[in-house]
């Protein structure tokens, strides 16, 4: 059931900001400009409470306020929310296995939309939900969430400029030759299988960086850093060299009961305070099982 929201949103100007434009601020956050001429059009755009223009230049400590119209269309779902990270602008969870970034259809639960959902909805937040990347179903760790459009919409912006930097860690079959490495290899589809991605000559630009950190028997543990973010990237890139990630079924992968994947770090500057954000979540507790079994 879609519920309709009216929030207000303040954005308070630090020194990075001031001197700037009412525009040109908003501009920084790379909404588009049709989004843009609405919010000044219909005068959902204030200072300190007073409809400004464009050209009004900020000042540090002014408040910026934006009146957001929206619906919260995800039902709610009272599950546990492991947060890696709050404040006013962001929602940072860490995401356990089994389980989607988002539903197919709005009429279904059991996401985690559907969980921040409840989490908003318990917390008296008028708030829409906004995921600003995904992870696959059994992949863990660290996801972002938007609380307003302006955020959100900076967050696309860095994910596709790489200013925001995702690591994530991952269990592979065999040993590396060269333990440090650059995979700068195209991902499109698979038209023989519906599911899988491949390497294609055709498909898109995908660079995937790697380091090992620590070898086993069978396996190696690996960190890798993803410089583009195309759909099951790392699973596709680790198989092509030889290296499927453990218990990839769809992959190549074996022994372990899911994808051995955890998203472990994020670096970036925060969208609206413009302060360091550098975020770090452990492996779970399958992933250290494995590798203890494999350290025998």
């Amino acid at each position: 059931m879609k519920v309709s929201i009216s929030m207000k949103i303040n954005y308070k100007i630090g020194i990075v900001d001031a001197g700037k434009t009412l525009l040109q601020y908003i501009e920084g956050y790379a909404l588009g400009k049709s989004k843009i001429h609405h919010l000044f059009e219909e005068k959902r755009i204030k200072v300190n409470e007073k409809c400004e223009g464009r050209n009004y230049y900020l000042k540090e400590n002014d408040i910026v306020q934006i009146d957001y119209r929206e619906t919260r269309d995800f039902l709610p779902d009272k599950k546990k929310l492991d947060i890696v990270y709050e404040d006013d602008y962001l929602l940072i969870v860490n995401k356990p296995k089994n389980i989607l970034v988002h539903p197919d259809d709005k009429s279904k639960s059991g996401t985690m939309c559907n969980i921040v959902s409840y989490y908003y909805q318990n917390k008296n937040l008028d708030l829409s939900i906004k995921y600003a990347h995904r992870l696959d179903i059994d992949t863990t760790g660290i996801l972002i969430f938007a609380k307003d459009s302006l955020t959100l919409a900076k967050l696309d912006d860095m994910i596709k400029t790489h200013e925001l930097a995702r690591v994530y860690l991952c269990i592979v079959k065999g040993h590396f030759k060269e333990k440090t490495g650059t995979i700068d290899l195209p991902i499109g589809e698979d038209r023989h299988h519906q599911q899988r991605k491949r390497v294609s000559k055709t498909g898109k630009s995908a660079i995937t960086q790697y380091a090992v950190l620590e070898e086993f028997e069978k396996y190696s543990l690996v960190k890798v850093k993803l410089k583009t973010g195309r759909t099951h990237q790392i699973r596709v890139h680790m198989a092509h060299i030889g290296h499927a990630i453990a218990g990839d079924k769809l992959y190549g992968g074996d022994e372990a009961k899911r994808p051995m994947l955890h998203s472990y770090e994020v670096t970036f500057f925060h969208p609206v305070t413009h302060l360091q954000i550098h975020l770090l979540k452990d492996m779970p507790f399958d992933m250290k099982e494995f590798i203890k079994k494999q350290a025998k």
